[in-house]
């Protein structure tokens, strides 16, 4: 592909303006560790609803995801809309615990409500996971995205990447990964929807030729699907969406740094809004591709095709340019959340407990650095799987089942006792190895060979050994902190919050409720 003179402007002029928003953000947050890594608890509703999103869509979503769509159909659309019951515990459950504990990262929480001990372990499995799985296929995929489209060498594609995206992030912190985001997740957007618009045109028969018929036309599939039978939807809905919104750092981190907590919902109720859309964007330009042409070699090109064959040359720069900031807006996110953790968790609790501000900022500088590197080391990992999309899926499904275990069990049972929350938390550094050995020595038998079924299966055993264990072993004493156990009393705002708001038209119930009746509809229409 050769890029005439205006869409290289355009990627230029992208990379430059996201770099300058970058910068100006985090230039008055970064005197203070709480400025630099939850933006002074200063962001609107509407940033941290366009933060997640753009957060959560990166190539492992229009490289792997269209590539995961290609290959199944319309089922591969669940991983965008069975995320209301996760939205759902995240908004009422999780949100007020968060906010009115004024917890800093997903550890420090569990600290409290559990103790040190499985706050070190979290932590930990936080920024090993982070490196190794996310950032090497953020890397991973990007370079391979860009290497199809412009026939650049992978290796310098990868640098690009990390040396634009790390210069603004490391210097700036949260501040810089919200607005640059909140600049990209429109862009994205309007970018996937191009392509689904385009599409339907392209495709004769419109809609009903790209559904296709049989089990490739329907979200919920039979049991004996080999890949995505409803048991593994399931096991999606219940377990990994509730890890990946409630309990993930680079995920839920600008909701930490919300105003208050009215905004901190409502920017959860907005991601949920626009998550609607995200299918469009990034399930069906797939299914596009294989209505133009079943015969791809490799999946995960999908995408590219669909830039060459449905966008006009005077706008493929700024096709490009949203592809670049899905990649871009993952890499802040996960670099300045791990630099959260790691300082937070690990330096200040460990290291230098009297650290001053300026070197709490730098300790968290030298960790997303080292992160960076270490994804650079482990993208070769990512090659292993046929779909970049199915690497990501299946390492996190097992590892989410125990994480959430501990999270809910402990929010909502106050018998719940520390060494259980140890022991479950555990369990999680042998399972997210299993996905490799399976892929180098498959060992699982029968249905457990689908690693998304088995992770319902490792959630529901996680939370049973959670109970037994907490009843066989003494409840952690009292330490005087509150906010740890969620009470009905959550489920209405504190009164310095509730007060300023109209009765209707802010609601969260009821904007919470139209998001709903719209999924169900969607479900109605597809199922």
């Amino acid at each position: 592909m050769r890029l005439g003179l205006f869409d290289t402007a355009v990627l230029i002029a992208y990379l430059f303006i996201v770099a300058l928003i970058g910068f100006i953000a985090g230039r008055r947050e970064k005197k203070t560790a709480r400025g630099y890594f939850l933006a002074g608890s200063r962001l609107p509703w509407y940033a941290i609803g366009l933060s997640m999103v753009a957060s959560s869509i990166s190539t492992e979503q229009f490289i792997g995801e269209v590539g995961f769509a290609y290959s199944h159909g319309l089922a591969v659309a669940n991983w965008e809309w069975a995320v209301f019951p996760a939205l759902t515990v995240f908004l009422w459950i999780l949100v007020p615990l968060y906010i009115r504990g004024r917890i800093t990262t997903m550890p420090e929480y569990l600290e409290r409500r559990f103790g040190v001990g499985v706050r070190t372990i979290f932590a930990v499995l936080t920024i090993i996971s982070y490196a190794i799985v996310n950032m090497a296929l953020v890397l991973y995929s990007g370079g391979l995205a860009l290497n199809h489209i412009f026939n650049i060498p992978f290796m310098w594609c990868v640098v690009l990447l990390a040396a634009v995206t790390g210069a603004y992030t490391i210097y700036g912190g949260l501040s810089s990964v919200v607005w640059t985001d909140a600049f990209q997740c429109a862009l994205l957007l309007l970018g996937g929807l191009f392509i689904f618009v385009r599409g339907l045109w392209a495709v004769d028969g419109g809609l009903t030729a790209i559904l296709a018929g049989g089990d490739r036309a329907h979200l919920i599939l039979p049991a004996d699907h080999p890949e995505l039978p409803w048991t593994a939807m399931l096991t999606l809905a219940t377990s990994t969406c509730i890890w990946y919104y409630g309990t993930n750092q680079y995920i839920n981190q600008r909701v930490l740094g919300a105003k208050n907590e009215w905004h901190a919902q409502m920017g959860v109720v907005f991601c949920g809004f626009l998550g609607v859309f995200l299918a469009l964007a990034v399930s069906f330009p797939g299914m596009i591709a294989y209505a133009m042409d079943p015969l791809l070699e490799d999946p995960d090109t999908a995408y590219p095709y669909l830039v060459l064959r449905l966008v006009p040359k005077s706008l493929q720069g700024l096709l490009l340019a949203a592809l670049l900031g899905a990649i871009m807006s993952t890499i802040s996110s996960l670099l300045n959340s791990t630099a959260t953790v790691y300082t937070i968790d690990i330096h200040q609790r460990f290291i230098r407990p009297n650290a001053s501000h300026a070197q709490l900022i730098r300790a968290g500088r030298f960790a997303a650095l080292i992160t960076m590197l270490v994804g650079v080391a482990c993208v070769p990992l990512t090659s292993m799987w046929k779909h970049i999309f199915a690497y990501c899926q299946e390492v996190w499904v097992l590892m989410a089942g125990p994480v959430v275990a501990v999270f809910l069990v402990g929010a909502f049972w106050k018998e719940a006792t520390n060494a259980a929350a140890i022991t479950v938390m555990l369990l999680c550094f042998p399972l997210i190895t299993l996905p490799y050995l399976q892929r180098t020595f498959p060992f699982l038998p029968g249905p457990f060979a689908n690693i998304l079924v088995l992770g319902g299966l490792v959630f529901v055993a996680s939370v049973i050994l959670m109970v037994a264990v907490s009843l066989a072993t003494p409840a952690r004493k009292k330490t005087g902190l509150d906010n740890t156990i969620w009470t009905k009393s959550m489920l209405v705002l504190p009164r310095e919050t509730a007060g300023r708001r109209l009765p209707l038209v802010n609601s969260r119930v009821f904007w919470w409720v139209v998001v709903g009746l719209i999924y169900g509809a969607i479900y109605v229409y597809f199922w």
